[in-house]
């Protein structure tokens, strides 16, 4: 296995990477770098129309990967760079990427350094690419440093994604940013395990396999957190003065009393009752405070 140190000398278990799980090394990926002449946007929709994932590479900003359309097209906002920026857009094939880094279908764009680490090498090589540093080579060495490219971008990606590359890693890698994805949207009512898989990428059937173990599945762990922030809320002076059945509405409750329910299921009180011992509760600290 390799096995990386961190900062204090002291082994870090989420950096040791056991060999077996490693592909082959990436074929097929057929490295290409451009410097940005247009808007950075367009530029990038239109790589990833031909089937190419592409990195934006740049000193003045942080690096992203975009893997498909589909993800790019989910950006709440557009990526943006200096106008004066120095940029390069680096693309390979897009299904040997995935062959090689599967995790990578239905995460949303990744995020790396380029002032240090694999980050900042793969830069650099990227602006030598750029600039003709192979023109004039023998087809053998092209290919050879043409690896080499691809093997800074495999494991500039790894030390984005900082986990384990096996399946377990892979399985908590794509957990965790599905929830992060659904905590954002607990407030829409028409929030599934359909509309969540369409989003993430993968088919429902891979969804429910991620939450394979919790109570309720998917639809279970959605309940459960839109109960607990409701219970936040009713438990929370702030929120007083608005009604339960609008704090409910505001976490995704249609049906008051399927609401109600659920949440006497949980907590083993209305929500009613639950607000009213908060209060009283509050009431009695605030005593003791002037007393």
């Amino acid at each position: 296995m390799v096995v990386t140190e961190s900062s204090r000398g002291s082994l870090n278990a989420q950096r040791i990477i056991p060999l077996a799980t490693l592909a082959a090394p990436p074929r097929g990926m057929d490295p290409v770098v451009v410097r940005l002449s247009m808007a950075l946007s367009p530029a990038i929709a239109g790589i990833l129309e031909q089937e190419r994932a592409v990195l934006v590479l740049s000193r003045q900003s942080t690096g992203r990967l975009y893997v498909d359309p589909h993800q790019f097209s989910m950006l709440t906002t557009p990526p943006r760079v200096e106008p004066t920026a120095d940029v390069f857009l680096l693309s390979v094939t897009r299904s040997a990427l995935l062959r090689h880094l599967p995790m990578l279908a239905g995460l949303p764009p990744l995020s790396f350094s380029m002032e240090k680490g694999p980050g900042a090498f793969l830069l650099s090589a990227g602006a030598m690419l750029e600039a003709g540093v192979l023109e004039g080579t023998i087809p053998q060495t092209r290919q050879r440093l043409l690896q080499h490219v691809t093997d800074l971008l495999i494991t500039t990606i790894l030390d984005s994604l900082d986990l384990e590359v096996s399946v377990a890693g892979r399985r908590r890698h794509r957990q965790k940013h599905i929830r992060r994805y659904i905590e954002t949207r607990l407030h829409e009512h028409d929030l599934t395990p359909q509309s969540i898989a369409e989003a993430s990428g993968i088919s429902t059937r891979a969804l429910y396999q991620l939450f394979d173990g919790e109570s309720g599945a998917v639809a279970g762990w959605i309940l459960n957190r839109r109960l607990e922030r409701i219970h936040a809320d009713l438990t929370n002076p702030i929120h007083d003065a608005l009604p339960i059945a609008q704090i409910a509405l505001n976490h995704g409750f249609r049906n008051a009393a399927h609401f109600s329910r659920r949440f006497r299921q949980k907590f083993g009180a209305s929500p009613r009752e639950i607000r009213q011992r908060s209060t009283i509760r509050l009431g009695q600290s605030g005593s003791l405070r002037q007393g």
